[in-house]
């Protein structure tokens, strides 16, 4: 015999799979309110959002197995129960879980926080650690644990793990994550739509998708910082510092990585203004601390004491560069640069090992991400009002050097200034800007 649970969760019945007579038994009243809310969707979009109910399995068993597609022919949906009041409550639930719709089809709807995930590049960065913790507060204001899932910079396996967490469904989900590359953005964007999540992508996003036009029901926004403005102001401290003149070389992260390149553009404009100042090399070094020291041995052999300077377009790789400067006591005379603003790094700007580095405050990052995700989720948030500059921005940075690094250090985050409620007071506090077009080409 089946429970009364099993009896109450029979609520979809395919047209073909049940004879007339059992889809007849369907309550005629519940059935042609759901027609109305069909025939107005028909009217203002091309498809329909379901919000979660942990409490209503039936509902989750609907949303999995069925989606309201327009197309040339008749809608047909068809709900079925075996008890009345177990098909009014289904009804109730949906008209909770529907929210306007937006002429581009988007949905907003109030629903129940899900599991909370954040999809990091490195367990072992300071920046990432802060990101988590900024995300933690957030969560855990909410009575969530944060899911970390670490991609070592490999899209590849951000997307199998996160493969396997949408398999089973991942309704309310909130989620923010770095894609690790352009090229598995829209893949994990749409994925997390597919499994009834909410999502805010970091750093990497191709510059012919947005939010607003890619999976705009789930694709939240697109968070970043500028990295023109940091290739460009770690530049002209290097010239400032190097007196106009000198050869440098360039540490660059993944090719394909918007910050990557945009470090680097930023780091040729001040060179561009900065006529005695020679870029003589550019060697990728992932983003990796390890390559970096390798990469940097090499040049001092190649270069020797020709070279005055080393642009590092993150902390990681310039402490590489530090180590291999080290190794032949020139720590401190062969200037280098970095951007993330890690306290090691910070560190060696205090003790004269370094010239500067541009401070991403990773904590402030990780809160607001993950609060956007939240408030979709909660309601807070109609994504169908949001400009596009709510959706697609940078975040404020500070280029950190011996005049202001004693001041930044000291600078500590409050798990309780980021609860959920504080940042709900202003989600775009932190926020400088859209991101302009053909910025991430």
């Amino acid at each position: 015999m089946r429970s009364a649970m099993q009896e109450r969760n029979r609520v979809l019945y395919s047209e073909k799979a049940h004879p007339r007579a059992d889809r007849n038994s369907a309550i005629g009243s519940i059935r042609e309110d759901l027609r109305r809310y069909i025939v107005f969707l028909q009217c203002v979009g091309r498809k329909i959002a379901v919000a979660q109910h942990s409490n209503a399995r039936f509902l989750l068993h609907c949303y999995a197995n069925w989606r309201l597609v327009m197309a040339p022919r008749p809608w047909r949906v068809v709900f079925m129960t075996r008890e009345e009041a177990m098909l009014k409550n289904l009804m109730r639930k949906l008209a909770l879980g529907l929210g306007v719709l937006s002429l581009s089809g988007s949905a907003s709807f109030a629903g129940d926080l899900g599991n909370v995930y954040v999809g990091v590049g490195s367990a072992s960065s300071e920046y990432w650690a802060a990101f988590i913790e900024g995300a933690k507060a957030v969560a855990g204001s909410k009575g969530k644990d944060v899911n970390v899932i670490v991609s070592d910079f490999n899209g590849q396996k951000l997307l199998e793990q996160f493969g396997a967490v949408f398999a089973t469904g991942c309704e309310g989900c909130a989620i923010a994550v770095d894609p690790a590359s352009n090229a598995f953005t829209k893949a994990i964007v749409e994925r997390a739509r597919d499994a009834g999540a909410k999502i805010v992508n970091l750093w990497n996003r191709p510059d012919e998708i947005h939010p607003w036009d890619t999976a705009p029901d789930a694709w939240v926004a697109n968070i970043s910082f500028d990295g023109v403005d940091s290739g460009y102001r770690n530049g002209m401290e290097l010239c400032k510092a190097l007196n106009g003149r000198g050869n440098i070389a360039a540490l660059q992260g993944i090719p394909d990585n918007p910050p990557a390149k945009q470090r680097l553009a930023g780091l040729e404009k001040a060179v561009a203004e900065c006529p005695g100042l020679k870029l003589v090399d550019v060697q990728v070094g992932n983003w990796d601390q390890t390559q970096g020291q390798s990469i940097t041995r090499a040049w001092l052999t190649k270069y020797g004491s020709d070279l005055k300077g080393i642009f590092s377009a993150n902390d990681g790789m310039a402490l590489g560069a530090v180590a291999a400067l080290r190794e032949q006591g020139l720590a401190g005379k062969v200037l280098v640069t970095g951007s993330d603003g890690s306290s090691d790094v910070m560190q060696l700007i205090k003790s004269g090992e370094m010239l500067s580095t541009m401070y991403i405050d990773g904590y402030v990052q990780g809160a607001t991400a993950t609060a956007l995700a939240v408030g979709v989720i909660t309601g807070d948030i109609d994504l169908a009002k949001l400009k596009e500059e709510q959706r697609d921005f940078y975040l404020s940075q500070t280029l950190v050097n011996k005049d202001n690094v004693e001041a930044i250090l000291n600078g500590k985050h409050v798990a309780a200034d980021y609860s959920y409620d504080k940042v709900k007071a202003n989600f775009w506090a932190a926020s400088v800007g859209q991101i302009p077009a053909g910025a991430n080409k």
